[in-house]
């Protein structure tokens, strides 16, 4: 693969058939145009939203296009002679230029009649294209022989995370961060949750101890951290828990002499804005900033963006929906849920969602894993496939804990030998 090859492939006029997702079309006018080109986003009634934030995202990119052109189906998706019209309409106006069509989105009916309008107006020098999700590979399609397959690697386009979910018109509720919270302590808690009587030691104090102090248990069965004055009023011994964890406690300077962890000296860190922060870090976000911490160790090989916490507000849901940790390889989202839990159901159910949340955003070539405290993750991946026929799916159980760099760099490397 050379870049030359999408060179003399690109065109000054591409026609895009807007689906539901927007990615596969963004990608494609990333890699099809010319400079100076022109972007025609075919859409329908239900795929109007859509057209118009590709519009608004491409003519503010700076790439070097023109801005990109309406074409409106109405309710016509299936309609043969209206899609036909249409678009040969717009062609007919078009004084010169080399033509592209990739059909990658939209519906089976607008891929086929979009083909014939611009085939009966087509020179030999007319781009017909799609995207091809399984092997990540721009096809090329030709009368006259087989298709060309162009390998889209990373090195060719890197999408931003920022930019597939405002392709979605979802905005996030806080700037994501790239940097891990008390990465030694993370990895610690890591190194413990391996062995499940440390893992229970540190959910005994934790939940007995610790929590006991530090949370406001409510009437009606909820609860919540304490007020911050009642928060720096903890202090809570640690004998009860693993030698490494009281180590690395002592190593943060959260221990005060009497050996007990003081919530007052962790607020004197400065380690968190807040100390309830700290809390709810304790109470499993730790995990999330160890992965975080992991991804990061390999970033410069093989990814370029990542981060950890992109919440996304959707309307008429209370909670939105929230991605832990996530990066883009080349214009692939690869989608990352984190739990503290061994319970088989809770583990599924974040899985499941994290699928489910991953393809509406990066589509089908969304990759997602789970990374647990569960101890069959072979019997839980094999559980999803059977639910979803879907081979790109990784779980990470207890076992993966302490080596989840490598695990993460195979899982990757293996994303791309199945893409070959």
């Amino acid at each position: 693969m050379t870049t030359s090859e999408f060179d003399n492939n690109k065109v000054d006029h591409l026609f895009l058939l807007i689906g539901e997702n927007p990615l596969p079309n963004y990608v494609t006018a990333n890699l099809l145009l010319k400079k100076g080109g022109t972007p025609y986003l075919v859409h329908t009634t239900g795929t109007e939203t859509q057209a118009k934030r590709l519009k608004n995202i491409l003519d503010n990119k700076p790439i070097g296009l023109q801005p990109a052109q309406l074409i409106s189906l109405g309710k016509y998706e299936s309609d043969a002679y209206h899609i036909q019209d249409e678009i040969r309409r717009k062609i007919q106006s078009l004084k010169n230029g080399k033509i592209g069509l990739n059909y990658t989105g939209g519906t089976k009916a607008m891929a086929v009649h979009a083909y014939r309008a611009v085939f009966s107006q087509s020179h030999a020098d007319t781009v017909f294209s799609y995207l091809d999700a399984r092997r990540l590979e721009m096809c090329i399609d030709r009368e006259d022989g087989e298709r060309i397959r162009i390998k889209v690697t990373p090195e060719l386009l890197e999408v931003k995370l920022v930019n597939i979910f405002q392709l979605h018109g979802l905005e996030l509720k806080q700037k994501p961060t790239q940097q891990a919270q008390l990465p030694k302590l993370a990895t610690e808690l890591a190194n413990i949750f391996k062995e499940e009587t440390k893992a229970k030691q540190w959910f005994d104090w934790f939940y007995k101890i610790f929590r006991e102090q530090a949370y406001k248990n409510k009437s009606n069965g909820g609860g919540e951290w304490k007020s911050k004055t009642s928060l720096l009023e903890v202090s809570t011994f640690l004998e009860n828990l693993p030698q490494e964890i009281i180590s690395a406690f002592k190593e943060e300077n959260f221990v005060t002499p009497d050996n007990k962890l003081s919530l007052q000296q962790v607020e004197k860190t400065g380690a968190f804005k807040e100390i309830k922060h700290f809390c709810k870090w304790l109470d499993g976000l730790w995990l999330e900033h160890y992965v975080l911490e992991q991804v990061k160790n390999i970033a410069d090989k093989q990814i370029k963006d990542y981060g950890l916490n992109f919440e996304i507000p959707i309307k008429g849901t209370r909670d939105g929906f929230e991605f832990d940790v996530a990066f883009t390889r080349g214009y692939q989202l690869f989608a990352i849920s984190c739990s503290t839990t061994s319970k088989r159901d809770l583990c599924k159910s974040k899985l499941f969602e994290a699928y489910l949340r991953a393809r509406q955003m990066g589509g089908d070539e969304a990759r997602v894993a789970l990374i647990c405290c569960f101890n069959e993750p072979d019997t839980l991946k094999a559980e999803i496939f059977s639910s979803t026929n879907d081979k790109k799916i990784a779980v990470f159980g207890r076992e993966h804990l302490t080596n989840l760099s490598e695990e993460i760099a195979n899982w990757i490397d293996q994303n791309d030998e199945d893409a070959k």
